[in-house]
């Protein structure tokens, strides 16, 4: 009986299944670790991050979606959107980008807190800056990702839209106005 056990605990461990992302041919464009993450971009230039789980060889969950690997490759070719395995996200302080679109002169991205699962904050980035300069935070998500697309339309329209100070950084004292 101890040498069973011993001989089970021994076992090298299994290797993480595979999620194999096809074109609509069927040829494999690359296969992605259970629980990895894809980054798709629109026709737009417009980028999601969806994390990716493995339900059997056919369907994964795609951010938390269930599909079958040949109608997202349909549908990716429908609409235009090409698919790419996410190489490392992209941090900034607290935040892990999830949504990045380029817009003239600037790069407007939606982060998720990293503590806080429902903290979200949109950011922009002049293209010669290094670092990020929080426009708006929100603690829902569907906000933020409101207020990222009204954003993203307000840049693609020429109209830079007006700088909002997060309410946990406004001067709660009294007004300028004096």
């Amino acid at each position: 009986m101890k040498d069973k056990l011993l001989k089970w605990f021994k076992r090298p461990p299994k290797p993480p299944k595979q999620i194999r992302f096809i074109d609509t041919d069927g040829n494999t464009l690359f296969p992605l670790p259970d629980g990895g993450s894809i980054v798709i971009t629109e026709a737009n230039g417009q980028q999601f991050v969806k994390v990716c789980r493995y339900v059997t060889d056919d369907i994964a969950e795609i951010g938390g979606t269930k599909r079958c690997h040949s109608a997202f490759a349909e549908e990716c070719q429908r609409t235009g959107d090409t698919i790419a395995p996410e190489a490392a996200p992209e941090y900034y302080q607290n935040y892990r980008i999830i949504r990045k679109m380029p817009v003239p002169g600037n790069i407007i991205a939606l982060g998720q807190d990293l503590n806080h699962f429902w903290r979200y904050v949109t950011l922009e980035r002049s293209q010669v800056r290094e670092d990020y300069d929080y426009s708006i935070s929100f603690t829902e998500g569907w906000k933020a990702h409101r207020d990222f697309d009204r954003r993203v339309l307000e840049w693609q329209r020429g109209r830079p839209p007006r700088p909002v100070v997060p309410h946990t950084l406004r001067n709660r004292g009294d007004d300028d106005a004096a």
